[in-house]
């Protein structure tokens, strides 16, 4: 859930046509692609009437217990500020926690909500996604313009990000082929991300969160719901608990990293736990929360040759992930790009299955 693309169009038949004309699918080159769709829009700039909405600032809570708070009031929350509230209430508080309005240049329509300041040891830009119809601000970006050289470089930052927002919003799981972490609560959704620059080979870091009841009210006002994430379904005031990570993405590139020593870093990399293995079998699992995925990697000495995932998935969302991927199909349950095969089925326990060659 990376944010901002207003030519989402665009990057879509982009990354279709990579797919088409790549044999092998998520490249380097593709996956800067891909990852743009995870971003929400960042709509900064008020020019509708607002609305009254009948939500009171003052008794929104930043993250309180689920168990015992008011959870129609409870909110994701950044460095303490609730999300949700108004955007000029939010930029109230972020100032008073020393952060400084960021000056645009050129003239201005409307007023831009973008901060400069330190997170989490590091100087950042932080920008407001604000709901044009309540003025309410409904997701933050934050971004660090530091530029690192090389991807071990920007790894290291990743690493140290992800142990500090886990100690905010709990724990997640590995997205977008390990270049994401997306930590899913019942509050809100945190994505942190890298990506490599498309003019030098340096590379950046940010990460954006959103409070799920806030964003579930923005996204009808959204003109182009296609390119964005759909809201999760708001019950007692707290979103469905995530069912669905990147199972696809995670079976792409096992395909694409064959050999038994490439597996298990991969497999580890997305906080799988390894299990016994056998001379014909490397087995794997996750667990989070109610969800559960189990790999059972087939092998020929050191080589994989076939790979199964199961899961408490969402088979929806599976199949929207393999179209992304580039993978076709005439009858959902078969899917083909290049010289990948994927074949979706459910087992007895409901389970999604994805069996990949």
């Amino acid at each position: 859930m990376k944010t901002h693309a207003t030519t989402r169009s665009l990057y879509c038949l982009l990354v279709i046509v990579c797919f088409l004309f790549s044999p092998i699918g998520m490249q380097q080159a593709d996956a800067q692609l891909f990852k743009k769709l995870f971003k929400k829009k960042n709509k900064t700039e008020r020019k509708a009437t607002v609305q009254a909405d009948g939500i009171d600032d003052a008794l929104q809570l930043p993250l309180a217990d689920i168990a015992t708070a008011d959870n129609a009031n409870n909110r994701n929350a950044f460095v303490g500020i609730p999300i949700g509230i108004k955007a000029d209430r939010f930029e109230q508080q972020l100032l008073e926690k020393g952060f400084t309005e960021r000056k645009n240049e050129g003239k201005q329509t409307a007023k831009t909500y973008a901060y400069e300041g330190d997170v989490y040891g590091a100087p950042a830009v932080v920008t407001l996604a604000v709901s044009e119809q309540t003025a309410r601000a409904y997701a933050v970006d934050v971004e660090e313009p530091t530029l690192y050289p090389n991807v071990q470089a920007v790894r290291k930052r990743f690493e140290t990000l992800k142990t500090e927002l886990q100690k905010v919003y709990g724990p997640g799981f590995a997205d977008n082929q390990g270049e994401a972490y997306t930590i899913q609560s019942r509050l809100g959704t945190v994505v942190l991300h890298y990506e490599r620059s498309s003019l030098s080979n340096t590379y950046t870091i940010g990460f954006q969160l959103d409070d799920a009841k806030a964003y579930a009210k923005a996204y009808q006002e959204m003109e182009d719901k296609e390119y964005e994430s759909a809201p999760r379904t708001i019950d007692g005031g707290l979103a469905d608990a995530c069912r669905h990570t990147d199972l696809v993405g995670l079976g792409v590139l096992l395909l694409q990293n064959r050999t038994l020593t490439q597996a298990k870093t991969i497999l580890q990399q997305y906080g799988y736990t390894i299990g016994k293995m056998s001379a014909r079998l490397l087995p794997a699992s996750f667990a989070m929360g109610d969800y559960t995925a189990s790999a059972s990697l087939a092998r020929r000495r050191q080589a994989i040759t076939a790979i199964t995932l199961t899961a408490t998935d969402d088979a929806a969302d599976v199949r929207k992930d393999l179209a992304t991927y580039g993978f076709t199909t005439t009858d959902d349950k078969t899917f083909r790009q290049g010289r990948m095969t994927v074949i979706l089925s459910a087992d007895k326990q409901g389970r999604v299955v994805l069996t990949m060659k």
